[in-house]
């Protein structure tokens, strides 16, 4: 047996990358050049073994050239490129963010003055650091499938955090002498004037990531220690996701179908800021007939755009509110009415009265649920019998975290478990124990959960006759509408979602 067969185990045996956590140490022991070039990558070592997941085990020269430069023994394990590939981008990307800063660092922490009086030649430069650091926040954050970006000056600090699945995580840290470069850049990118440092500021730009477009949304905020910026990234590939997609049940999406078959009426999405509610409003949008019908948005923003529906941005600057865009949709004879939002009294009126003159109206409230959504119409001056005639369903909605495909375990539900979720004794639930796939939060992606209030004639009595929530809430638990409470309780058995969920949505209306 030759020194070679020795040294090397070259094995056929599959390991996925999402379920490992790479050795930092083991990293180090092949160059960056070799790593992308062959496709592979070190990701452990134990004494004298390091272990190595490549697209081609069976490579025997670079297996032996990795041997004759590592001097250590080597066990190889298939994997998948793309993992591979990812891993070794995310690298890149740390690498490049780190020599950045050390170049900014170098650049402007003796002399900050030199930004202010060369802030133009130095955001025009495309090799400058403060644009490859920029790019490397902005591509990080669309890695992880980010919703937003917060970048935070405070007293000796500036923090980077993303906004994964609903919560925030540090990102980074950057030295505060290097801050206003990265400012100065941002607001430049997004139209914002950067001589205006007292006021808040709203921009927007295109991104590109490997030909893929994603549109941020930009604000200002001036603090204690500096302005804040908090950047929207919007998913364009993302907007014309299904209804199945964002999870609602195949029961959910037959009845809400057939409500927008209707000709004339409203249908309200209701939930908190950040509950996909406008995500289930394009999904619904997408699924009708754009051919034969018209359909017209009011948005502020428009937040994606569909073919074949006409879009309005608002534009308050400029006149285009909510309430004056909308009498102009009523000219443009539509069929279909989106708006974004009702917000004030003028609007709900407005939305009401074309619901009931043979539009169908689709728009969303900030209320905790379905049957509150009723009284806030109310509250802002529209007649009882109105938004009886008017409304044809509620629904109200919430994103729960998804466990970890990864990493979910099952275990021993506990008495208060048992209790809460109405198990029977023994019954198993799950969890996610935290894997590098999850950055360890032991969850991935975020699902809905809904309840969906149909307004059926016995119901419109009691909006015409009674003004409160109680009485609409223990009429459509008679008639079987499950809540939110019960949908994710339901989530929670399924091995969905987790107990934590379960508790912070219930903890979250009511």
């Amino acid at each position: 047996m030759s020194f070679f067969s020795q040294s090397i185990n070259i094995s056929l045996n599959y390991i996925d990358l999402k379920n490992v956590e790479i050795n930092p140490i083991a990293l180090k022991m092949v160059s960056k050049e070799i790593m992308s070039k062959h496709c592979l990558i070190p990701f452990n070592i134990n004494e004298d073994i390091v272990y190595i997941a490549m697209s081609n085990p069976q490579d025997n020269k670079i297996i032996e050239d990795l041997h004759f430069l590592i001097k250590k023994k080597i066990k190889t394990f298939a994997a998948d490129k793309n993992q591979i590939l990812n891993i070794l981008s995310a690298i890149n990307e740390k690498e490049n963010a780190d020599i950045a800063m050390e170049q900014l660092k170098r650049e402007y922490g003796k002399n900050n003055n030199k930004l202010e009086v060369n802030t133009a030649e130095h955001i025009s430069l495309e090799n400058s650091p403060i644009i490859k650091l920029t790019n490397s926040i902005i591509i990080g954050a669309i890695k992880r499938g980010a919703s937003d970006i917060h970048i935070e000056p405070f007293e000796d600090i500036v923090l980077v955090r993303y906004r994964v699945d609903g919560i925030l995580h540090e990102h980074m840290k950057i030295p505060k002498d290097i801050y206003p470069a990265l400012c100065i850049r941002i607001k430049v990118q997004s139209g914002m004037d950067i001589a205006d440092k007292r006021l808040p500021q709203d921009g927007k730009l295109e991104f590109k990531v490997k030909e893929i477009a994603y549109d941020l949304r930009i604000s200002s905020l001036p603090t204690m220690h500096g302005e804040k910026i908090a950047i929207r990234i919007l998913y364009k590939r993302e907007c014309l996701m299904t209804l199945k997609a964002l999870g609602f049940s195949n029961s959910g999406i037959e009845d809400i179908e057939r409500v927008l078959k209707s000709n004339h009426g409203i249908i309200l999405v209701t939930g908190p800021t950040g509950s996909g509610k406008t995500t289930t409003l394009y999904a619904m949008l997408n699924q009708m007939d754009k051919i034969h019908k018209n359909i017209v948005t009011i948005e502020d923003p428009v937040e994606y755009t569909i073919k074949g529906i006409n879009q309005v941005n608002v534009n308050s600057k400029a006149g285009l509110t909510f309430e004056s865009g909308l009498r102009s949709i009523l000219r443009q004879d539509p069929n279909v009415i989106m708006i974004g939002e009702i917000r004030d009294e003028e609007t709900a009126q407005i939305a009401i009265r074309a619901a009931i003159t043979g539009h169908l109206v689709i728009s969303t409230l900030h209320t905790n649920d379905a049957a509150s959504s009723i009284l806030r119409l109310i509250d802002m001056g529209v007649p009882n019998y109105l938004a009886a005639d008017s409304l044809l369903v509620c629904i109200a909605q919430r994103l729960v975290r998804v466990i970890c495909s990864c990493c979910k375990v099952k275990y021993k539900a506990s008495d208060k478990e048992i209790i809460d979720l109405a198990l029977n004794k023994n019954k198993q639930i799950y969890k996610g124990k935290g894997c590098h796939h999850c950055n360890n939060t032991g969850y991935k992606h975020r699902t809905v959960v809904y309840e969906i209030m149909y307004v059926d004639e016995k119901l419109r009595r009691l909006i015409v006759n009674e003004n409160s929530a109680g009485k609409l809430r223990s009429y459509n638990e008679i008639k079987g509408m499950l809540s939110l409470r019960d949908y994710c309780r339901e989530l929670v058995k399924k091995g969905v979602t987790t107990y934590e969920e379960y508790i912070k949505l219930c903890s979250s209306y009511l």
